[in-house]
C-alpha cells in the first residue's frame, strides 16, 4: 500500500491592515498586485456553456509542476493578508479569495471548523467498515478519491481524517461550490493542501461529458504540487456517463461501527458512566439495524442529555416515536389538524385551527356550512390529533421530545408526492400567522428541509416570504447558511439566487442574510455575495446599505480593503460604490469612514477615493438621488457637530470642483449663493478656488504616496 505522509506547512502571513491611513504606516492602505498571475483570477469565472465537452486542456494549472515523485510543499499565497474575525475563519491571503470577483460559476474555499477536525481525532475517530485502505490508498496514489455514501455516513469525518494526516489546519479547505453545472475549471485557482469538495446535493445542471476525465487529471496534475482532493457525495448524484469516467477513483464508503462510535462519544460528553446502557437488551435492535454515524451520535447526544437512565424513553426517541404512529389518525381532518400542530407545536390554537382549515380548503372541502357547524368542535379536533390544549395553547405531546420533528419526518417519508404541497401551503401561513406563531412554522419547515437536504424547501420560503415578510425568510436562511449539514449548499443557493438580473427583493433579502450571524461567523463569503449583490443592487438600498454598517462594525478592516480592491479594479467597480454609497448613506457608516474628528481622511489616498466616488455617484443617473442624500447627511451632521467640519468642506469642495460645480446649484436655497460664514459657502469657495484638494482622476488615489 503506498502510505500518505504529512506534507509540511509553509508559514503563514502575518500582515494585517486597519482602517488607518497614517502617514507612518508608510505604505498604501491595500498593497495590491491586481496582475492575473498573482492573484490567481480571472476576470470572471468561465461559464460552463463556453466549453463542449470540458478538457483538461481548459485548465489553468501552475506553469512549472514538480515532477513525479518529487512533489512540492503546498505554497502560501501571495499578496495582502486581513485578518478576519469569525468562528468559522482564519487569517487567509488577499490573493486567495481576492475578495472574490466571480460573477459566476465557481468554488470558494473556506477553512474547515475546529469542531469538525475534533471529530478526527486518535481516540475519538472510528474508521469506516467497510474500503477504507481503499480509500488511503487512491488518495495516495492519485492525488483524489471520490468517497460515495448516503449523506450522514460519516464520510466526512472521514474524508478530513484522510486529509489531516497530510496536512496542518492552516491547509485543510472545505470547498465550497457556487455552480450551476460541475466543471473542473472551477477548481483552478484554490489554494495548495488538503481541500474536500462535497458533491452531494445535484447541480441544477448536470456535469458534461468529460467532466470525470478532467477531475481525475487535474488532481493528478495537483498531487505533483503537493495538494490532495477528497469528494464527498451519493450513488444517486454521482451517477452516470461522466461518473462512470472517474470510477478508477471511487470508493463506496460504509459507516463506522455505530456501537463503537457511541461509546466514544459518550467519553467526549463526559457521560462514560452511561456506557452500561448500551448492553441494554433493549438497545440490540438498534446495533442490529447498522445506524449510520449521524444517528450513532444523536443516539449518545440522547444518552448523555437523559435525565433518568431508563433506556426504552431513550430508544423511543432515537426511533422517532415508531410506536406511537400505530396511533396515527386515520381521519383526513385529524390527520390535517396534526401536521398542522405539528409545524406551530407550542403555538396559540387559533394558528393550528386557521392552518388546518386552510389546508382543507385547498384540498377541497366538499361540506357545506351545515355541515361545518354540525361537525367536531376544536376541542375534539385536537384530541382526535393527540394535541393537547393548555390555556390558548397547544402541545404535541409535551413529554415525547423531538414528537413533532418525528411527525413531519414522517409525512415526508410517507406522502413524498405531497411535499411540495405541503411546503408551499406552510410557507403561505407563515407569511400570515402571528409573528411568534410564524416563527415556530419556519423553524420547523428549516428542520425538515435540513434534515431531509431539501433544497426546494429553502427556495419555497424565498418566493413566498421575500416579497412578504422578509424579516422571517432572512431568519430562515441565516439559520440554513451556518447549519453544519446543510450550511455549503444554502450558501451556495445564495450566490447563485444572484445570478442575471436578479429582482431587488431578493438582492435585498441575499445582503440582509450577509449582514446577519452569517456574515458575523463567516464573513469572508458573506462579503462575496455582497459583491455580486452590489454588481446588480440598485443605489440607495436601505437592505443592502444597512448589512454592510453590521459587516463594517465587525470587521473593518477587511471591508475597508474590500472596496479599496473593488473601486480599484475594473472588474468590480459598481460592486464598491454601492458598497461605498451603502455606507456613507448612514450615520454609523459615515463614522467608520471619517473615523473620529476625521482621523480616516488624513491620508491623501483615502481622501481622494471618497471624493472620486461621489463625483462618479453624481455622474450616474441612477446613483445621483443616492449621492445627494449622502451630502445632505452629511452636511447635516456637520451643523450637528458630529462630523468636523473642515474635513467636510474640503472633501465636498473637491467633488464640486470642475465639470461638477453645475452639481451644487442642488443644494443652495433657491439656488442664490449662500451667505458667508455658512458650510456651503464654504463649499461653494472651496469647489470654485481648489487651493489645496487635487481633483482626482480613476487611478490618483491608488498610488503610491
Amino acid at each position: 500500500m503506498n502510505e500518505i505522509q504529512p506534507v509540511n506547512s509553509p508559514a503563514e502571513q502575518t500582515d494585517r491592515h486597519t482602517w488607518s491611513d497614517e502617514p507612518a504606516l508608510e505604505r498604501p492602505i491595500v498593497a495590491l498586485d491586481t496582475s492575473h498571475a498573482a492573484t490567481g483570477y480571472n476576470a470572471r469565472s468561465p461559464r460552463e456553456d463556453e466549453s463542449e465537452p470540458e478538457t483538461l486542456g481548459a485548465v489553468a494549472l501552475a506553469p512549472s509542476p514538480a515532477a513525479p515523485g518529487n512533489e512540492a510543499e503546498p505554497q502560501a499565497a501571495r499578496g495582502v493578508s486581513v485578518v478576519i474575525n469569525g468562528e468559522r475563519n482564519t487569517t487567509f491571503a488577499a490573493a486567495s479569495q481576492a475578495f472574490h470577483y466571480h460573477s459566476g460559476d465557481h468554488v470558494e474555499p473556506v477553512p474547515v471548523p475546529d469542531e469538525d477536525l475534533a471529530a478526527c481525532a486518535e481516540g475519538r475517530f472510528v474508521p469506516p467498515t467497510t474500503r477504507w485502505r481503499d480509500a488511503q490508498e487512491k488518495l495516495a496514489a492519485h492525488g483524489i478519491v471520490v468517497l460515495v455514501a448516503p449523506a450522514g455516513s460519516g464520510r466526512r469525518t472521514a474524508a478530513l481524517r484522510l486529509l489531516s494526516h497530510m496536512y496542518g489546519r492552516p491547509h485543510l479547505y472545505d470547498l465550497e461550490a457556487a455552480w450551476q453545472r460541475p466543471n473542473v475549471k472551477c477548481l483552478q485557482n484554490i489554494p495548495a493542501g488538503g481541500c474536500l469538495l462535497d458533491m452531494s446535493e445535484p447541480a441544477e445542471k448536470l456535469p458534461k461529458k468529460g467532466f470525470g476525465v478532467a477531475l481525475v487529471q487535474w488532481a493528478a496534475e495537483r498531487r505533483r504540487q503537493g495538494s490532495r482532493l477528497v469528494v464527498i457525495t451519493t450513488e444517486s448524484t454521482w451517477s452516470g456517463p461522466w461518473a462512470d469516467e472517474a470510477s478508477e477513483v471511487v470508493v463506496p464508503l460504509g459507516s463506522p461501527d455505530a456501537r463503537t462510535l457511541v461509546t466514544r462519544e459518550l467519553a467526549v460528553r463526559n457521560a462514560v458512566d452511561r456506557s452500561d446502557l448500551l448492553d441494554d437488551h433493549r438497545f440490540q435492535p438498534i446495533w442490529e439495524s447498522m445506524p449510520k454515524a449521524e444517528d450513532a451520535r444523536r443516539l449518545a447526544e440522547l444518552i448523555a442529555a437523559s435525565a433518568d437512565a431508563d433506556p426504552q424513553s431513550i430508544v423511543d426517541e432515537y426511533s422517532g416515536w415508531s410506536s406511537w404512529f400505530d396511533t396515527f389518525p386515520g381521519e383526513l381532518h385529524a390527520r390535517i389538524v396534526l401536521w398542522s400542530g405539528a409545524l406551530c407545536d407550542g403555538g396559540r390554537r387559533d394558528s393550528v385551527l386557521r392552518m388546518s382549515d386552510a389546508l382543507i380548503a385547498e384540498l377541497g372541502d366538499s361540506r357545506n356550512p351545515r355541515e361545518i357547524l354540525g361537525g367536531s368542535i376544536s376541542s375534539k379536533r385536537f384530541a382526535s390529533a393527540h394535541i393537547q390544549e393548555v390555556g390558548d395553547r397547544v402541545k404535541l405531546a409535551p413529554g415525547k421530545h423531538g414528537l413533532s420533528s418525528a411527525v413531519l419526518r414522517h409525512f415526508w417519508r410517507e406522502f413524498p408526492t405531497q411535499q411540495r404541497r405541503f411546503v408551499g401551503w406552510a410557507t403561505q401561513q407563515a407569511a400570515e400567522l402571528p409573528a411568534d406563531d410564524a416563527i415556530r412554522v419556519v423553524d420547523a419547515l428549516v428542520e425538515l428541509g435540513v434534515h431531509h437536504r431539501a433544497g426546494a424547501v429553502f427556495k419555497q420560503l424565498r418566493d413566498t416570504l421575500a416579497p412578504r415578510r422578509r424579516s422571517l425568510a432572512v431568519h430562515a436562511l441565516s439559520t440554513a447558511a451556518l447549519d453544519e449539514r446543510f450550511g455549503s449548499y444554502v450558501r451556495g443557493r445564495l450566490y447563485t439566487w444572484l445570478y442575471g438580473s436578479p429582482p431587488q427583493e431578493v438582492i435585498d433579502l441575499v445582503a440582509e442574510v450577509c449582514g446577519g450571524p452569517f456574515g458575523v461567523e463567516m464573513p469572508g463569503p458573506a462579503l462575496a455575495r455582497l459583491r455580486l449583490a452590489g454588481e446588480h443592487s440598485a443605489f440607495g438600498s436601505q437592505a443592502v446599505a444597512e448589512a454592510w454598517v453590521s459587516l463594517a462594525e465587525a470587521q473593518p478592516a477587511l471591508v475597508r480593503a474590500a472596496i479599496t480592491s473593488w473601486l480599484t479594479d475594473e472588474r468590480s467597480p459598481r460592486a464598491g460604490l454601492v458598497a461605498f454609497m451603502a455606507l456613507a448613506s448612514t450615520d454609523v457608516g459615515s463614522a467608520l469612514l471619517f473615523g473620529e474628528d476625521g482621523r480616516e481622511l488624513a491620508g491623501e489616498r483615502t481622501r481622494t477615493m471618497v471624493v472620486d466616488c461621489l463625483r462618479q455617484a453624481l455622474g450616474d443617473p441612477d446613483a445621483t438621488a443616492a449621492a445627494d442624500s449622502i451630502i445632505r447627511n452629511w452636511a447635516a451632521q456637520v451643523e450637528e457637530g458630529t462630523l468636523p467640519w473642515r474635513v467636510v468642506t474640503d472633501l465636498l469642495g473637491a467633488v464640486f470642483t470642475g465639470d461638477r460645480h453645475q452639481d451644487i446649484k442642488r443644494f443652495l436655497p433657491e439656488e442664490k449663493l449662500p451667505d458667508p460664514g455658512t458650510l456651503w459657502h464654504e463649499v461653494l469657495t472651496k469647489a470654485f478656488y481648489p487651493s489645496t484638494l487635487i481633483v482626482p482622476t480613476a487611478t490618483t488615489w491608488i498610488q503610491d504616496e
